[in-house]
């Protein structure tokens, strides 16, 4: 079968399969978060140690990305999502069974090996599964199912470690992903792929020596400082390692990541909107839920219940969003969903600390909603004008772009928060000393309340005291708030540019279908 040939229903089950695999990957990553505190307890881990369990995997899962054009072409689309698969589900099992926290880091790391090639993979299979007019359905499919994952970590991971132990996270992978595996080695056909490329050794180092270097930097900004020796000596040899990388790759006959894909205009602008779009998504979601436990005062608990309407509308509308793009121009849709996610954003900024629960849980479905808008289309026309027999390499740098843009939105979000609130905390405090008759009234107010509770002489002083500095937090953390959802704005704003630059394209077929696995 060549790819993208329809053959009736036939492909409703491996899509199935590969949206079950799609599925246990994004659970994993977002159920993660909820253990962490489990985990150092259990394993009498430190902080600095703890982030390694997911560094690890983001580190390594990176690097595996863009070489799924080269593995599979070694062993073949069907071949390699089964192996990934496997690989994933031992490595799941043996983190649940780790002793102490190195023998889990190690275990994780291995769980990203094979985690790291079903994104792409994934991706690759169901563009190249669908006839080229649902193809955008497609994509809406597999959005669904990476919106779905994060959409029940939170409750699910957390009943299962109140219930049982932060173990059964990993466990809980096991019969998914053997599931899908079963599903895809049983339903879909046979792959016809290109010859296995030789190994580029060259290349292979210097890629991975960039990935490495600039993740490590990026993970460990915050912790050392940006502008420390270590972080700027990290990022200048990740740099030189990228140009190395470059002209290797373009000095190669048969590189291992064909970058001469970048040619394509569509797929470059692509590539740059899903970087700028990642960080906007990755940002706001590391941002809203602690907005919410901060600002609001939402337990935990309830902070993730809250983002479970938000995610599956994000979830079904990426299926909408997805077909439409099949029937309309994929970058009207684009623009559209940056537009409603820039209107958001301002709307954010807006927000005081009596804003309800209905207007905040508005504001985060149109959001998500927004984003489906964007993913979906997105990814369509990204692939849509690249030839058939690279689609799987254009899906792993893509996929990459996403993954990279994920750190940088997350490091980058906590930077810009701590940096702002302190200066917003600074601005507040100077205005206390220059106005110090509204400190009085508010402290007079605060006193009296403390009062009719039964707050005697003895702690008053101290509680007026924490009540006043607690007030001044929670208005500065809002305000450093509002700062970054104008950046958020902002962004998705110039993300428009690069959409206008992407000229509308025709699904490239083969030149001609190849010999079987």
């Amino acid at each position: 079968m060549a790819p993208g040939q329809e053959q009736g229903g036939s492909h409703w089950w491996p899509t199935f399969g590969v949206m079950l695999g799609a599925l246990t990957v994004s659970l994993n990553i977002g159920v993660l978060n909820v253990a962490i505190p489990s985990m150092m307890s259990s394993l009498s881990a430190d902080l600095d140690r703890i982030q390694w369990v997911q560094n690890g995997y983001q580190i390594i899962q990176a690097v595996l990305i863009p070489a799924v054009g080269w593995l599979g072409a070694r062993f073949g689309t069907k071949r390699l999502f089964i192996l990934a698969t496997l690989v994933f589900i031992v490595g799941s099992a043996l983190c649940g069974l780790a002793w102490d926290v190195h023998s889990l880091i190690f275990f994780r790391i291995l769980q990203g090996i094979g985690g790291g090639p079903i994104t792409p993979l994934g991706m690759s299979i169901l563009y190249s599964t669908f006839p080229p007019d649902k193809r955008g359905l497609a994509m809406g499919l597999y959005n669904f199912s990476f919106s779905f994952g994060p959409a029940i970590a939170p409750a699910l991971g957390g009943h299962l470690i109140e219930v049982l132990s932060w173990r059964a996270i990993f466990y809980i992978n096991v019969p998914v992903g053997l599931l899908s595996a079963g599903i895809v080695l049983f339903t879909m056909a046979r792959t016809q792929d290109q010859r296995a490329r030789s190994f580029d050794a060259v290349g292979v180092f210097t890629m991975a020596s960039f990935l490495i270097l600039l993740l490590l930097a990026v993970s460990e900004g915050r912790r050392y400082g940006w502008g420390s020796q270590l972080i700027l000596t990290l990022f200048i040899t990740a740099g030189t390692s990228l140009v190395a990388f470059v002209v290797t790759e373009l000095k190669t006959k048969q590189p291992f990541v064909e970058i001469r894909l970048y040619k394509n205009l569509p797929f470059a602008m692509g590539c740059l909107i899903g970087f700028l779009n990642t960080v906007e998504f990755r940002g706001t979601s590391f941002l809203l839920p602690i907005m919410l436990q901060r600002i609001y005062h939402y337990t935990p608990f309830q902070a993730g219940l809250f983002f479970l309407p938000p995610a599956l509308v994000m979830g079904t509308t990426s299926i909408l969003a997805g077909r439409l793009s099949d029937k309309i121009q994929p970058k009207l849709l684009l623009a559209f969903g940056l537009v409603i996610l820039t209107y958001v954003s301002f709307q954010f900024c807006t927000l005081d600390i009596w804003a309800t629960t209905g207007v905040l849980l508005g504001l985060i479905v149109l959001r998500r909603g927004a984003q489906a808008f964007c993913h979906s289309p997105l990814t369509s026309s990204t692939l849509r004008g690249v030839p058939e027999d690279q689609v799987r390499m254009a899906s792993g740098l893509f996929s990459l772009h996403r993954t990279l843009a994920g750190a940088v939105g997350v490091a980058l979000t906590a930077t810009l928060m701590d940096y702002r609130e302190d200066v917003h905390r600074l601005i507040f405090s100077e205005r206390q000393a220059l106005y110090p008759l509204g400190t009085a009234v508010a402290t007079d107010a605060i006193r009296g309340v403390l009062i009719e509770a039964g707050d005697r002489d003895g702690i008053l002083v101290q509680k007026i005291t924490g009540v006043l500095h607690q007030q001044l937090s929670e208005a500065a953390a809002l305000a450093g708030y509002h700062d970054l959802f104008f950046m958020f704005a902002a962004l998705t704003l110039f993300s428009l540019v690069p959409v206008l630059l992407m000229r509308d394209s025709k699904p490239v077929l083969p030149p001609k279908v190849v010999k079987e696995e």
